[in-house]
C-alpha cells in the first residue's frame, strides 16, 4: 500500500513528464518515469484524468487518453484566449469526397486503396493523399499479398480532433435511426417510380438472378440466330456448288456435241472429194 504522499507524488511525476513530452505518453514509458510497474502507472495516470475532469476541470490544461496512451492538452474552453496570441491553427478543408474517405478508413481500417476505391467506385488518390497530409490517416504497414499494396488506418490526430479515446468510440447508427433512413429511401424511389416502393433484402438477389436470366435468354437467343444463319449459309452453299457442278456438266455436254458435229463435216468433205 502507498501512502497518500507517495501517490501524490506519482500523479505529480506523471503531470511533469505530460508536460514535458507534449504528445501522448504509453504506460510504459510513464512507468520509467514513476518507477512502479504499469499497473500501479496506470491507476496513478487514471486517478490523474479524474481530477482534470473533476477537481480541476476549469484549468487551463487537461489530461486525456488516447488510444490507451495519455496526454496533456489545453482545455477546449479557453481556445479563443489562446489564439489571441498564437498563431490560428490551419484547420484542414474536409470535402465531402475527403469525409466520406476518412469514414471509410475509419470504419474498416486496416483498408487498402484499391478496397476503398471499390467501395467509392471512384479513384481516390486526392483524398487519401489530403488526409495523409492532414495527418488524419497514415500507412500502418503492407498487406501480404500480390503487389503487397499500402495498409491505411487513422492517426491519433484524428482521435484528438473528434474527441476519441479509441476507435472503439466512434459512433454506430441506432436501429430506430436506420429505420428513418430506410423510410426516407423508400418515400423517394416512390416518389420517383410513381408507385409504392419497399426496400427488402430478396428483391436485390431477385434483379440479380433476372439480369442472369436474361443474360442466359440472351445468350440462347443468339446461339440459336447463329444457329440458324450459319446452316442458311451452308444451305446456299450445297446450292451453290451443285448448280456450278450442272453448269460444269452442261459445258462438257455441249463441248461433245461441238465435237460430234465437228467430226461430221470433216467426213462429209471427204465423201464429196471423192
Amino acid at each position: 500500500m502507498f501512502t497518500e504522499e507517495e501517490l501524490l507524488l506519482q500523479e505529480n511525476i506523471i503531470e511533469a513528464v505530460l508536460f514535458t513530452m507534449g504528445e501522448s505518453v504509453s504506460v510504459d514509458i510513464l512507468s520509467l518515469a514513476v518507477k512502479q510497474d504499469t499497473d500501479v502507472t496506470k491507476e496513478a495516470c487514471e486517478r490523474l484524468v479524474n481530477k482534470y475532469e473533476n477537481e480541476y476541470k476549469t484549468r487551463g490544461m487537461k489530461v486525456v487518453r488516447i488510444n490507451g496512451k495519455y496526454q496533456m492538452v489545453s482545455n477546449n474552453e479557453y481556445f479563443q484566449n489562446l489564439i489571441a496570441v498564437c498563431a490560428n491553427p490551419k484547420k484542414p478543408t474536409l470535402t465531402e469526397a475527403i469525409l466520406e474517405t476518412l469514414s471509410i478508413v475509419a470504419y474498416k481500417q486496416p483498408i487498402t486503396k484499391p478496397e476503398i476505391e471499390d467501395i467509392r467506385s471512384v479513384k481516390s488518390d486526392f483524398s487519401i493523399n489530403k488526409l495523409i497530409e492532414y495527418g488524419l490517416i497514415e500507412e500502418q504497414g503492407r498487406l501480404d499479398t500480390a503487389g503487397r499494396p499500402i495498409i491505411f488506418g487513422t492517426t491519433e490526430l484524428f482521435l484528438r480532433r473528434f474527441g476519441l479515446e479509441s476507435n472503439d468510440q466512434l459512433p454506430h447508427l441506432d436501429e430506430q435511426k436506420e429505420k428513418e433512413i430506410e423510410t426516407e429511401v423508400e418515400a423517394e424511389l416512390s416518389k420517383t417510380f410513381g408507385e409504392p416502393f419497399h426496400l427488402k433484402k430478396d428483391d436485390v438477389a431477385n434483379t440479380n438472378t433476372d439480369s442472369q436470366t436474361t443474360e442466359e435468354v440472351s445468350t440462347d437467343v443468339n446461339t440459336e440466330t447463329n444457329t440458324e444463319v450459319n446452316t442458311d449459309s451452308t444451305t446456299e452453299t450445297d446450292i451453290d456448288s451443285k448448280l456450278s457442278d450442272e453448269n460444269e456438266i452442261k459445258d462438257e455436254n455441249q463441248t461433245d456435241i461441238n465435237d460430234s458435229t465437228d467430226n461430221e463435216t470433216a467426213l462429209d468433205d471427204i465423201d464429196n472429194q471423192d
